[in-house]
């Protein structure tokens, strides 16, 4: 057995040199073995499916193939297979291409394969890679197909094979692609949806793989650095930092993992003007099912003005708590000679009630207005003659009140007012409920604590 073994190795190394393959006659004189062994050995040979036979002219041709034993393929391909005879008729069928094109077996068996009731055999091509699988060339090609009225994409495989008998044959192995193909399809329209939001995003984004090279960024990020998409892909991430700045990114991103995903960093930058700049970025990893880091993804903002509005605003706590305390020193002392005109102010407070009272009962409707024509001040007599309450009189206007003034001759008015200026008319008054009436106005401008008032007393008619 071991003296057999070794001339089937021995003829198979012959055949390895001559891939145009040698009869038995040259085969016999390269080994010094005598003919009939030499046709034992390679009819064993070809039986295994090392080996196959050509015939050329008169002669019969021995050459090395690589075709696959038909029980093996049958055996263990977990796709649906057809095999074919040498005559491309159907022999064989496993249970997932029955399951594929959706028949019984009685369907195919015998059948040849341009019989089949499916467009995808009807191509010319099918039957010719057919012949080219029986005589040792194996094929692949792609087709998408219509199997009742569901569209496929398929892939077929071309296998020469050969029988338990030692005959040739052809198996047709095919791999349904079209779950993955509409899943690329699907993954395609994703990229572009996230390329459409990232490209509008303001702060910068940039994915990274786990070797640190920087393999997806957004515009934003382009615009920043003043690089283009292209020159900055495929560049390393971390020395895209200032250098005494890279060990602290380096440090964070080192620490994440299943239990910490994501860290964030102010970090300093050095702007186009060659000034200082901030920014701060979030680090965040992307796990696999396995809890293995599959990449990374990193959010920045240039936040370079928030940090000068920080600076400025401790700056102004500090100088705040200064004019704190000097205001606490002020206001005691102030305090203390507050104290001493509490006494002079209760006797002011008194004639304030008192001037308050005859202000309320005088007899005229006394109004003060502002610059915008807002009722500042009235007295009781104003509201009983307008028929409003004293919180419904600060609500109203001189326009609610005499609505024969326009805006633009109230804004001429105060064009000329002056403190003192006096005038004494004959106008119109309207009270809540509408109803208009003509009253007697004494007018004039007052002015108090720098601010000018329009004062108007007036006695129905």
């Amino acid at each position: 057995m071991a003296g057999e073994f070794q001339e089937t190795i021995d003829i198979k190394e012959l055949l390895r040199k001559y891939p145009k393959g040698l009869n038995i006659s040259e085969i016999s004189s390269a080994l010094h073995m005598h003919r009939n062994t030499s046709a034992k050995y390679l009819d064993m040979l070809k039986l295994k499916g090392d080996i196959d036979r050509k015939q050329s002219g008169p002669s019969k041709n021995y050459y090395l193939i690589q075709r696959m034993p038909i029980s093996a393929l049958i055996r263990y391909t977990p796709f649906p297979a057809i095999i074919l005879s040498s005559k491309k008729e159907i022999l064989m069928v496993n249970r997932e291409a029955l399951n594929l094109l959706k028949c019984p077996l009685d369907v195919l068996y015998g059948e040849k394969i341009r019989d089949l009731p499916y467009s995808l055999f009807k191509e010319s091509i099918i039957e010719d890679l057919c012949h080219n699988a029986v005589q040792g060339q194996s094929e692949i090609i792609e087709r998408e197909t219509h199997i009742l009225g569901k569209k496929l994409h398929l892939r077929l495989h071309f296998i020469p094979v050969v029988f338990d008998t030692g005959r040739d044959g052809c198996a047709v192995v095919i791999y349904d692609s079209t779950e993955n193909i509409e899943n690329l399809e699907k993954l395609k329209i994703c990229r572009k949806q996230y390329e459409a939001v990232t490209s509008d995003q303001t702060e910068f984004i940039v994915h990274i793989s786990t070797e640190m090279i920087i393999i997806f960024v957004n515009e934003a990020y382009c615009r920043y650095i003043g690089r283009s998409f292209e020159r900055i892909t495929g560049l390393r991430f971390i020395p895209m930092f200032q250098a005494d700045e890279r060990e602290r990114v380096q440090s964070i991103i080192s620490s994440l993992n299943p239990g910490n995903h994501s860290g964030n960093l102010d970090l300093k930058s050095v702007r186009k003007d060659g000034g200082i700049g901030y920014e701060n970025w979030t680090f965040r990893a992307i796990f696999k099912d396995n809890g293995d880091i599959s990449g990374y993804h990193a959010i920045g903002r240039n936040i370079t003005e928030l940090k000068i509005s920080e600076s400025r605003l401790r700056q102004y706590y500090d100088n705040l708590e200064k004019l704190i305390q000097e205001r606490t020193n002020e206001l005691q002392g102030a305090n203390r000679r507050l104290l001493g005109v509490i006494s002079e102010k209760e006797d002011l407070e008194q004639e304030l009630l008192f001037t308050q009272f005859a202000f309320d009962h005088a007899s005229d409707s006394i109004i003060l207005f502002d610059e915008d024509g807002k009722v500042y001040k009235a007295n009781r007599t104003a509201g009983e003659l307008l028929g409003y309450s004293d919180v419904e009189m600060k609500s109203i206007s001189v326009f609610d009140i005499n609505p024969s003034i326009s805006k633009e001759e109230w804004l001429h008015m105060w064009g000329e007012a002056h403190p003192g200026k006096k005038e004494r008319i004959i106008s119109i008054h309207a009270k809540q409920n509408g109803e208009i009436f003509d009253v007697d106005v004494s007018r004039n401008f007052v002015q108090y604590s720098e601010r000018m008032y329009f004062c108007s007393v007036a006695r129905e008619i």
